[in-house]
């Protein structure tokens, strides 16, 4: 159905994931699989509308858009490439079309990354992380995730970035007032745009590593320095005219979970700042 709904690469596989660790009845076949992925979408974006139930009708999977199949099958062989899905079911059936979970995979999906199907589930998985999140950062989310669920992927992007923001912002205050230490980013409170900002934190955040735990501090490059700066760009990028082609629905998809280790980063170092 090429009027279907088109999902992104990253969305299936999430989906599908999801559908492996769930142990759907009857997922043993790659076709299963398909049906119950494509249940699994309906059911979540069409509350209420029945595609017909068992593997012999096939509704939801022939609801699909074709690019959505055509992904579906590169995300198997990605899995079974990477060694989360092996052939066979057991001894007595031991070749594709059958595939079960490896030892790995197992694990792996249960693992539940950071993964979300609407704008609930986005904005409880980021209040598991960050459990005093602003209520403005949390709006802003919310508008976030409607928007790129409604195909406006450049109001998504500003919004997203707003939130980010809202949160570092809220960061250096804390560590400004903190009696011990609040001097070394003075700076960073007066710099007037978010990369001058970042980069004033990080320097006075510097002298101060080593009396800070481990885990406020792990990868603090990547959930920091470059998540932020990534979310600053888009941000820029979607709000000032520029003749720049907007992001792509992967793009915003990928920066919504990115969302999350940035955030929780922040968290982190801002109670240990307090």
């Amino acid at each position: 159905m090429w009027n279907a709904k088109q999902h992104s690469y990253e969305e299936l596989r999430d989906v599908v994931m999801d559908v492996l660790h769930q142990g759907i009845s009857g997922n043993n076949q790659y076709d299963a699989l398909v049906e119950n992925v494509a249940r699994v979408l309906n059911d979540r974006e069409n509350p209420g509308i029945n595609l017909g139930t068992g593997m012999a009708y096939q509704g939801a999977a022939a609801a699909l858009h074709p690019r959505d199949r055509d992904n579906l099958l590169e995300i198997f062989w990605d899995l079974f490439r990477q060694g989360v899905i092996t052939l066979g079911l057991n001894d007595s059936n031991p070749q594709w079309p059958w595939f079960r979970l490896s030892r790995f995979g197992a694990s792996e999906a249960a693992r539940q990354p950071f993964r979300f199907h609407d704008t609930t589930s986005y904005i409880a998985m980021v209040a598991k992380a960050v459990p005093d999140l602003l209520p403005a950062s949390q709006m802003y989310l919310e508008e976030a995730v409607a928007a790129f669920y409604s195909g406006c992927f450049l109001a998504a992007t500003v919004m997203m970035g707003v939130a980010a923001e809202a949160e570092f912002l809220r960061l250096i205050e804390v560590a400004n007032k903190n009696a011990k230490i609040g001097a070394s980013f003075v700076k960073a409170d007066k710099e007037r745009f978010i990369r001058a900002k970042i980069d004033a934190f990080r320097k006075g955040l510097d002298p101060h590593l080593k009396s800070i735990p481990e885990a406020a501090k792990e990868d603090l490059d990547v959930n920091l320095n470059a998540i932020q700066s990534i979310l600053r760009i888009a941000r820029n990028g979607a709000g000032h005219p520029s003749g720049v082609a907007p992001p792509s629905r992967e793009q915003v998809y990928i920066n919504l979970q990115m969302f999350v280790p940035c955030a929780t980063q922040v968290f982190r170092l801002r109670q240990e700042l307090k």
